[in-house]
């Protein structure tokens, strides 16, 4: 059947899943093709068929998948009024997120209709996560905070389950001092007699850390329990780890409690290229806020022990003995 001079097709109404190619109707000028069961009609029709001067292929169950992306792109490429009936009578059936929305409102992304370009991007997405990761955890030693952030949520935790007569506490020290280990005679002889002379009440880890609790806990409970907390620096600070825990914790309850609480004295000088990448934390308190040098010469210590007790001139109603207090 020779039907290559045939320029008018009318299709309604009919059962066709398909627009049907111009392979056979080559002066086809004029299809309709509405209300059948056409869902994915070929990306390749109106080349096929370049003739065609009038499409009525509305009220179909079209579905909005990526093998339709072509179709609606070719149709707004074909000249207006072509396409009759768009695009009130082209609408999406499937899938159900998509039900009756216009053909010309669907607009799949690139990445999600190529699956090869998908698998690059995520894979070139894991590969800068997983570079990224491993320069944090070089230069600025992430699992450690990890660890001090779990171990902090973790003490917090317990302390929100504490009868709510043990959480309604004043205060019960002035200071908590850090200090390395190996500047423990100043901090014996010189800071705590000049402090508790003026009866500054002082919490040491010797004196009033807790048996039985984990030393973060410690740690957590002293600098919550204090008004200050007076870090000693020196180059023994930096290299003690437990002293980083305790300026870390003192430095997020800073922000938790949204006070001032921090008092830094400069024992001795520290290079800043002696101060280890994951104590960055240091370095920005050191270069941002005021801090308080030990003088060497006698006659300068005055003026230092003055400014000192300066911190501690507001009056505070102290709780009770501390029971835990070791004296």
């Amino acid at each position: 059947m020779q039907l290559e001079s045939l320029q008018e097709l009318n299709v309604a109404f009919n059962s066709l899943a398909d627009l049907p190619g111009c392979s056979t109707f080559s002066s086809l000028s004029v299809l309709t093709l509405d209300h059948n069961v056409v869902s994915h009609p070929s990306a390749d029709f109106f080349q096929s068929c370049q003739k065609i001067r009038s499409l009525k292929a509305g009220n179909n169950p079209f579905q909005c998948t990526c093998e339709l992306r072509e179709f609606i792109k070719n149709i707004g490429q074909v000249p207006r009024g072509v396409v009759e009936d768009w695009p009130d009578s082209y609408k999406c059936d499937y899938p159900e997120s998509y039900k009756g929305t216009p053909l010309k409102d669907f607009h799949p992304s690139q990445l999600s209709c190529n699956t090869v370009l998908l698998i690059v991007t995520v894979g070139a997405t894991m590969l800068l996560l997983a570079v990224t990761m491993t320069l944090l955890c070089i230069y600025l030693d992430l699992p450690w905070y990890l660890r001090m952030m779990f171990q902090w949520t973790q003490t917090r935790r317990r302390a929100r389950n504490l009868p709510l007569e043990e959480l309604q506490r004043t205060l019960q020290f002035h200071a908590f001092i850090s200090y390395s280990g190996h500047d423990s005679a100043w901090v014996k002889n010189e800071l705590v007699p000049n402090l508790e002379k003026e009866d500054v009440r002082i919490c040491l880890h010797e004196r009033n850390f807790v048996p039985g609790k984990s030393i973060v806990e410690n740690i957590v409970n002293c600098i919550e329990k204090s008004y200050k907390s007076i870090f000693v620096l020196s180059p023994n600070f930096v290299q003690s780890e437990w002293c980083h825990y305790e300026l870390y914790f003192a430095h997020h309850n800073l922000f938790h409690a949204g006070s001032d609480n921090l008092i830094l004295i400069l024992l001795e000088p520290i290079p800043q290229n002696s101060i280890p990448n994951k104590y960055h934390k240091l370095r920005a308190l050191m270069t941002q806020r005021t801090y308080l040098e030990w003088p060497k010469e006698k006659s300068k210590r005055g003026l230092f022990w003055a400014n000192i007790r300066a911190a501690f001139n507001m009056k505070l109603t102290l709780g009770t003995e501390n029971k835990d207090e070791k004296t």
